[in-house]
C-alpha cells in the first residue's frame, strides 16, 4: 500500500507540476495611436499698396496764380474803352484777374496728388497638427495597459524582466 500511495504522489506532483503556469517573458503590442496637437505659426506676409495723398504746397501765397490773373485781367481790362474808362477797365481786370488766378491756383493745389507704392506688413498665423506622442497599449497574460510614449516603439513586443515591462527609451 505505501508503493501505492508514493506512486500516486509522484503522479500528483508530475501532473501539477506540468500545470503551472510560467511567468511571461513578453507583452504585446496591440494598439499604437498618435496623440496630435494643433500649433499656431506666425508668418509674415507683406504686399505693396498704392497711396495717394495730396502734394506738397510749394507756393502758400499763390502768387503765381495771383500776378499770372493780375496781368491777363490788366490785358483784357485794356482792350476794353478808351481814355479814362479804358484805365478803370484795366483797373477792374487786373483785380478781378488776379482774384481769379489766385482761385484757380488754390483749386490746382488741392487737386494736385501724389502716388507712393508703400509695403505693408501684418502677421497671419498657419495651423498644422503634429504628433506630440503615441499612447500604446500592450497585453500581457490577458492583462491591457496603455502607457504614452514619446516615440513610436520599432518593435510588437516589450521583454518583461523580474515581473516589470521593460519599455524601449
Amino acid at each position: 500500500m505505501k508503493m501505492k500511495a508514493v506512486v500516486l504522489a509522484a503522479t500528483g506532483m508530475i501532473v501539477l507540476s506540468a500545470c503551472k503556469e510560467e511567468a511571461p517573458t513578453h507583452a504585446t503590442v496591440t494598439l499604437v495611436e498618435a496623440v496630435t496637437s494643433s500649433v499656431k505659426t506666425p508668418r509674415q506676409v507683406c504686399n505693396d499698396v498704392v497711396v495717394t495723398r495730396q502734394a506738397d504746397i510749394k507756393d502758400e501765397d499763390k502768387l503765381l496764380g495771383t500776378l499770372g490773373g493780375a496781368a491777363a485781367g490788366a490785358a483784357l481790362g485794356n482792350q476794353v474803352g478808351g481814355g479814362s474808362g479804358k484805365t478803370v477797365a484795366t483797373a477792374v481786370g487786373t483785380v478781378a484777374g488776379a482774384m481769379t488766378g489766385r482761385k484757380i491756383q488754390e483749386n490746382a493745389q488741392k487737386n494736385s496728388t501724389v502716388s507712393t507704392t508703400e509695403r505693408r506688413c501684418k502677421t497671419e498665423y498657419v495651423t498644422s497638427t503634429q504628433v506630440s506622442g503615441y499612447d500604446v497599449t500592450y497585453d500581457v497574460a490577458g492583462t491591457k495597459t496603455t502607457v504614452h510614449m514619446d516615440k513610436k516603439p520599432q518593435t510588437s513586443l516589450f521583454p518583461i524582466v523580474a515581473g516589470q515591462v521593460v519599455l524601449p527609451q
